[in-house]
């Protein structure tokens, strides 16, 4: 076979691995455009702030036992050696305040919630879901308790051994429920139930938040303690499209009546 024969068979050899390799390169390109396509649709954004005056907020049962006719503690004139500061008596915010981001329309039902019943109170204490809502509370406690919510048979006291759970179903329709403990009256539950809940954040104790896995659109915050409204401010925050996190420009007072 002369060279020329042998170059045409060489070049006539390639062309069916080009042909082959010519629709993979097609279909290459064509799922980066796709990925390229959906990258901003599934994007998601968050929203950022800082609430302040958390020093104020006193939650209901430090009332209740501040009060002599509860007959609840003996308080007794604090130590000299302890700071002004350590001896104020104010909410934690990690368990006791909630900001929730409100969207325009109704919300399916968010993910189960799990309350943990110890050293006489409930962490968290504070609740703001859509109807729907599983909510289980789980008693990590040494002795039993007896939840209930007052005025709703559905949720009767009933006791609660160590380790074990209780189901509650946030009810359809907006309102303010209050689950206690017939054995411990420190223990106090608030559930706020909004349809418009998109999501929910509790602050640290700095009072800094941050509300995550938002879609693109316009929300409303509120703050929420003891199950009311707290503070008397509500910003709004816009996010895009392509996700992002949107900045309370200033800090957030929640030391306001609460609603």
């Amino acid at each position: 076979m002369t060279e020329t024969a042998k170059g045409r068979s060489r070049i006539a050899s390639r062309k069916p691995t080009l042909a082959r390799s010519a629709p993979r390169a097609f279909l290459f390109a064509a799922l980066l455009l796709t990925l390229a396509g959906t990258s901003y649709a599934d994007a998601t954004g968050k929203v950022h702030g800082k609430v302040v005056g958390l020093d104020k907020l006193i939650p209901d049962v430090y009332a209740e036992a501040a009060d002599a006719k509860n007959h609840r503690y003996n308080w007794r004139e604090a130590s000299p050696t302890v700071p002004a500061a350590a001896r104020a008596l104010f909410a934690n915010p990690t368990r006791e305040v909630v900001i929730a981001a409100f969207g325009t329309g109704a919300s399916a039902p968010l993910p189960p919630i799990k309350v943990l019943v110890t050293g006489g109170r409930t962490n968290p204490t504070t609740l703001v879901v859509t109807p729907g809502t599983h909510i289980q509370f789980l008693n990590v406690d040494p002795f039993p308790h007896q939840l209930y919510e007052p005025n709703n048979a559905a949720f009767a006291p009933t006791e609660t051994g160590h380790g074990s759970p209780r189901d509650y179903m946030a009810p359809a329709g907006a309102g303010r429920h209050e689950i206690r403990d017939q054995l411990f009256p420190s223990i106090r539950t608030f559930i706020v139930v909004e349809a418009q809940v998109v999501a929910y954040a509790v602050p640290s104790r700095s009072g800094e938040f941050t509300i995550d896995g938002l879609a693109g659109g316009d929300y409303v915050l509120r703050a929420y303690f003891n199950g009311k409204v707290a503070g008397k401010d509500s910003p709004g925050a816009h996010l895009g499209d392509k996700g992002g996190t949107f900045e309370l420009k200033d800090p957030w007072n929640l030391a306001g009546d609460a609603k």
